[in-house]
């Protein structure tokens, strides 16, 4: 299965250090959350590198959980879909279930704040003991005068990988390219958030404006 984004880079580094963490921290018969799991392809790489996890995935489009139906077609007795909204995650059935790990995949850049905040407090109440929740997403930049190292680091991967990242000319023209569905959180936002919903948190990776961060229950 071809990945839907080819657009970052690093990102097959990144997906490649996530699904070594669930398949690292799983045994037979745990319950794994995608939360947008769109067409399937992060869930087909845990399906293959944990063959006894069970995967529950989330996505608010029908015609997406169809294809990745379709594409997880050999798991699937592995793979339950579940369409549905993230800003309601409690009347989506799944609330009598712990989870391993709960994860999501650049998702919650399309969320609202608020809506962030009751996804990670949601997530800590459903996790199991010694479970994780992994959020892979941009994180926003909040200081102008950083913005400088901020390009030199794209200019970098764009030299070392042959393609860039999302990039912008100037610190105004990144901030009005932000909106409604590109809103990402800082990385403070993010710890603070992960922090009150009872989680000990912290970023295990970040390769230019898109981090790997963790919760642990």
């Amino acid at each position: 299965m071809e990945d839907p984004i080819q657009r970052h880079p690093t990102r097959q580094e990144q997906l490649d250090m996530l699904v070594h963490l669930v398949a690292e921290q799983t045994t037979d018969g745990d319950h794994i959350l995608d939360l947008g799991c769109g067409t399937g392809y992060v869930a087909s790489l845990l399906l293959e590198s944990a063959p006894n996890m069970l995967l529950t995935g989330v996505d608010l489009s029908a015609d997406s959980l169809m294809q990745a139906a379709d594409n997880l077609g050999r798991h699937a007795a592995r793979f339950t879909a579940v369409e549905g909204d993230l800003n309601g995650l409690s009347e989506l059935g799944l609330n009598e279930r712990n989870f391993k790990v709960i994860y999501t995949c650049l998702t919650f850049h399309d969320l609202t704040h608020e809506a962030k905040q009751a996804v990670i407090q949601w997530s800590a109440a459903h996790l199991a003991p010694g479970g994780f929740l992994l959020v892979y997403d941009r994180i926003r930049l909040t200081e102008a005068s950083l913005f400088p190292m901020q390009t030199s680091l794209w200019r970098r991967i764009e030299r070392l990988h042959g393609r860039g990242m999302r990039t912008t000319p100037t610190f105004d023209t990144y901030q009005s390219d932000l909106g409604v569905t590109n809103n990402p959180a800082s990385l403070s936002e993010y710890l603070e958030w992960i922090n009150a919903a009872g989680l000990a948190g912290a970023c295990i990776h970040l390769h230019g404006n898109i981090g790997l961060i963790a919760g642990a229950a």
